[in-house]
């Protein structure tokens, strides 16, 4: 085992180029801690957000320090810690890490603790990295929503947490209306949900609920076009405070979200995958030496699904 592996972070925000890999030396394991060899990892919507200096964990971060990236994580275990006594030295796990406070997976090894990891088949597909912020995100999300209570709208359901959000809430037993401004491709993928456009939501006042994962203006927006007792989740949490007290204002109920590690959540999210009964979408790959223009990929708004970093 190399005594040092490499990390993808910041020390300066910014663009996309102010990302850099740094070699980080092995650390010794604490109690209850996992030493994982990466296969792959993804980009989710805070690492964007991070990278460019915005949020609390940004915040955080003290002058010239390198804050690393990255919170998915597909791999095998290389070593295990004291109290660790449910996983060993060879197996594949996957899992969120280090959310929200400490991220560190665009890199060719972390540290996790044993409750952020599930095992997992060692014969799967590197694509499974953008399963775990993204669908504990859908899911926790999916939580707060009622099955019964109408219609359930879903904005924006191309990125990572829509496409799956759109699978997971049909699963359960919703009536889900995809709101989008890419109809076309949504029904290329066969989600078993309707499809409108933005113009048609706004065609007529609307009844049901509404995962909103765009936040600001459009999230007040939709709001002001469903009936007065509209349950809603406001995913972005930079306008979360802004679209949950325009909702009050109209009578709506709604709350925010920040995810939480659950390793049942995580199993079961696996489980839709591994049986066919949600399709994880990847646009692309990039390799960890990439990172800059996976970004730069994201910025520009154009894929759909997850973004996968192979390292």
């Amino acid at each position: 085992m190399d005594k040092n592996y490499k990390q993808a972070g910041v020390v300066h925000f910014g663009p996309a180029n102010t990302l850099e890999i740094k070699h980080i030396p092995k650390p010794v394991l604490e109690h209850g801690q996992v030493f994982i060899r990466i296969t792959s990892s993804s980009i989710n919507p805070i690492d964007v957000k991070t990278r460019c200096g915005l949020g609390y964990v940004a915040q955080a971060k003290a002058d010239d320090a390198f804050l690393p990236l990255g919170y998915d994580v597909l791999g095998v275990v290389e070593a295990v810690g004291e109290g660790v006594s449910d996983l060993t030295v060879g197996e594949t796990v996957m899992g969120m890490v280090g959310f929200p406070q400490a991220p560190g997976c665009y890199a060719t090894h972390v540290t996790a603790h044993r409750e952020e990891l599930i095992t997992i088949d060692a014969k799967v597909s590197e694509d499974l990295a953008g399963l775990s912020l993204a669908g504990l995100t859908a899911l926790q999300s999916l939580e707060k929503l009622d099955v019964n209570a109408g219609t359930l709208f879903i904005n924006a359901p191309t990125g990572g947490v829509g496409h799956l959000a759109l699978q997971l809430a049909a699963l359960k037993g919703f009536e889900v209306v995809a709101v989008t401004t890419r109809k076309a491709l949504i029904a290329s993928l066969n989600f078993n949900v309707t499809v409108m456009s933005y113009e048609e939501f706004f065609s007529e006042t609307r009844s049901g609920q509404l995962l909103d994962l765009v936040g600001g203006e459009l999230a007040c927006k939709m709001l002001s076009n469903l009936m007065a007792d509209t349950k809603f989740v406001t995913v972005p949490s930079i306008t979360k405070d802004t679209v949950i007290k325009h909702g009050e204002s109209l009578g709506a109920q709604g709350e925010g979200i920040l995810v939480q590690t659950n390793p049942n959540h995580l199993n079961e999210l696996y489980k839709t995958v591994a049986t066919q009964q949600v399709h994880l979408v990847v646009s692309k790959k990039f390799k960890l030496d990439e990172i800059a223009l996976a970004h730069k990929y994201v910025e520009q708004g154009e894929h759909f699904g997850k973004v996968i970093i192979v390292a």
